[in-house]
């Protein structure tokens, strides 16, 4: 998903009119928050990021990604890691950009939207032989419960689940006429504090431009992912 930018002495003025400060640096590509960069350095953001990862908390460890809970420059924040999969993987996301630095942009793009999404603070690329290798995406930790267990939990009201569902509606609503498909809306992905719900894991999210029965159609079908998980709590 491409956003506008402006290079100004060194930083980068995104769409959302946060400056970042670009990151390049031997076989490492990306943009970072200036405050982060100067609190850990460059290294803390390329070569020393994994270890700090594994001193934190894990969240998920998978075969195509792996999730961290930790402190970086005195913040809390999580820290999502793209593992390599292959040459061909490699070659696709080489051309068509990393998943980290798609989820930087989208995350910045649903600000605009007023869509509740943690802060991206950064997205680093690692490139070997002129191929993506791997990557990284950096966010504030938001504390608060996965969707699914505030509807799992039968001390929560029903009149909170209720609202939890409709604030869930008014965003997908808000996503689609902002021409974006969130194409993944496990309960999972989204975190609940108070009686909003922060939409997390944003790589899955696709521009969904074109007519309005098309945008129609994408936004019904991220209604229908959102409701199959919400059978078992009818």
């Amino acid at each position: 998903m491409k956003e506008k930018s402006i290079e100004r002495n060194g930083d980068i003025l995104a769409g959302s009119g946060c400056r970042f400060r670009m990151i390049k640096c031997g076989k490492w590509r990306g943009l970072a928050d200036p405050k982060l960069v100067d609190r850990v350095g460059i290294e803390g953001l390329t070569v020393h990021l994994e270890e700090t990862m594994i001193r934190g908390e894990v969240l998920k460890n998978g075969s195509k990604s792996h999730v961290s809970h930790t402190t970086l420059g005195g913040r809390d924040v999580v820290i999502k890691g793209y593992r390599h999969l292959g040459l061909l993987h490699s070659l696709r996301h080489t051309l068509q950009g990393s998943r980290a630095k798609r989820s930087w942009f989208t995350a910045h793009r649903l600000r605009r939207l007023a869509v509740p999404t943690p802060t991206a603070l950064a997205y680093l690329d690692e490139y070997r032989r002129g191929l993506l290798w791997r990557s990284f995406f950096i966010y504030d930790y938001v504390a608060g419960s996965e969707l699914y267990v505030v509807l799992n939990d039968p001390a929560v009201p029903g009149e909170r689940k209720r609202r939890l569902i409709d604030r869930v509606m008014v965003v997908l609503k808000r996503l689609s006429e902002g021409g974006i498909s969130h194409g993944d809306l496990k309960h999972s992905n989204m975190i609940c504090t108070g009686d909003d719900v922060s939409f997390i894991d944003l790589d899955a999210m696709r521009p969904a431009f074109g007519p309005d029965f098309l945008k129609r159609y994408r936004l019904e079908k991220d209604r229908a992912r959102f409701f199959r998980d919400l059978e078992p709590f009818r």
